[in-house]
């Protein structure tokens, strides 16, 4: 099996939907069955918002080929998850997190990374890094730069017309 472990790929909403969860490799996905995948890309417009203040901005972002679920986490500064940490470090991700949360708006074109997961048998993207998208062109170059470095990452053979 090939891994992309810690590489985000760009993916349509389509490919990153198809994703299952892997048996044998922890928080990761497999693609096909025949790639690990952990992180993924993607450009798309926010269609749903869900604030739940100091706990976590949940939203949805749809690219026509399907809707993704993402979440970007705010209780840095309350969970426990990171009680081991250095307190500024922990300071600055929740400032971070919460940049983040501000720019996401019902309607805005935005570039999200972040890691695959599963919550409640669904695949949805924890983000770790949104940006909105100022580029009209944006969306089309992405879908041109996926196939492109899908392809040559992963050795998808484009002879096949098949797609992912």
């Amino acid at each position: 099996m090939q891994s992309l472990h810690d590489t985000h790929v760009k993916l349509l909403a389509f490919d990153i939907l198809s994703l299952i969860p892997s048996s044998s490799h922890p928080n990761t996905v497999i693609r096909k069955g025949t790639h690990i995948l952990s992180r993924a890309e993607t450009l798309d417009i926010v269609t749903f918002w869900e604030h739940k203040s100091d706990r976590f901005l949940k939203f949805t972002i749809n690219d026509g080929t399907g809707c993704i679920p993402c979440v970007i986490w705010l209780n840095q500064l309350t969970s426990p998850y990171f009680s081991h940490r250095c307190p500024p470090d922990v300071r600055r991700i929740a400032e971070v997190a919460k940049s983040f949360a501000t720019v996401v708006q019902i309607g805005v074109l935005v570039r999200v990374r972040g890691k695959v997961g599963v919550y409640r048998g669904n695949v949805q993207l924890t983000v770790v890094d949104v940006v909105v998208e100022r580029d009209p062109n944006a969306e089309i170059v992405h879908e041109g730069g996926r196939s492109e470095s899908i392809s040559t990452k992963v050795g998808f053979d484009e002879g096949g017309g098949g797609g992912f």
